[in-house]
């Protein structure tokens, strides 16, 4: 019995990976796709649509709002809330939690060497309007690779986590996954980013949260 109980645990966990890899495969090909289509420019056309809708509604209020949803990817606060919420994880004696959230510092360095990398412009103020004056290239956008992977784990860790009712669960992830969606129109609401360079952070905070995931359940089982 144990045995065969064995041999279906190794199948899930082989399938598991196999499913992974895939997936990575995949996004890695899209990726490819994706930046072919920004250094060629063939992407302008969705990027200055999709910046036109979203930015059609201009209001005062509205600006403050984006503004606060993309606060959060600043670097200094982006690093303070990786420390503050690893630090309460081991408080209390969440080892394993507080290491995955602390691996999201990582999206600093991987964004940056892409940016540089690929070396897209941003936005320009003669194209949309720019509320918000950033730094550094455009494409991936490292705010929306830091919300995928840092709600994207904190969803993983309460997807299982015991003790909570489903009804709390659905809720906690519902919310998380909306935070990464806020930020993600915020970027292109401020005239910070087009719409490519946020499907670009999607794709890698993707591939991230696939790795991390396996590393995470790996360690827990």
């Amino acid at each position: 019995m144990n045995k065969k109980l064995s041999s279906i645990s190794g199948f899930v966990s082989y399938r598991t990976k196999l499913i992974n890899a895939s997936l990575f495969f995949l996004l890695t090909v899209s990726f490819l796709i994706l930046t072919y289509f920004v250094l060629s420019n063939r992407s302008a056309h969705w990027d200055y649509y999709i910046s036109g809708i979203l930015q059609h509604q201009q209001h005062a209020v509205l600006d403050t709002l984006m503004k606060g949803f993309s606060w959060l990817g600043k670097v200094r606060v982006a690093f303070f809330a990786i420390c503050f919420t690893s630090l309460c994880f081991l408080m209390y004696e969440k080892k394993r939690e507080a290491i995955l959230v602390g691996s999201t510092i990582l999206t600093g360095a991987i964004s940056w060497t892409l940016k540089m990398l690929i070396d897209r412009p941003r936005p320009g103020a003669d194209v949309v309007r720019v509320i918000e004056e950033t730094k550094y290239q455009s494409f991936p956008s490292g705010h929306v690779l830091f919300y995928t992977v840092f709600f994207g784990l904190l969803s993983i860790i309460v997807f299982y986590a015991r003790g909570i009712s489903g009804r709390i669960r659905g809720i906690m992830i519902f919310l998380l996954v909306l935070m990464i969606a806020c930020g993600a129109v915020s970027r292109i609401y401020l005239g910070a980013h087009w719409f490519t360079d946020i499907l670009g952070g999607f794709i890698v905070g993707i591939q991230f949260l696939l790795i991390a995931r396996l590393l995470y359940l790996k360690n827990k089982a």
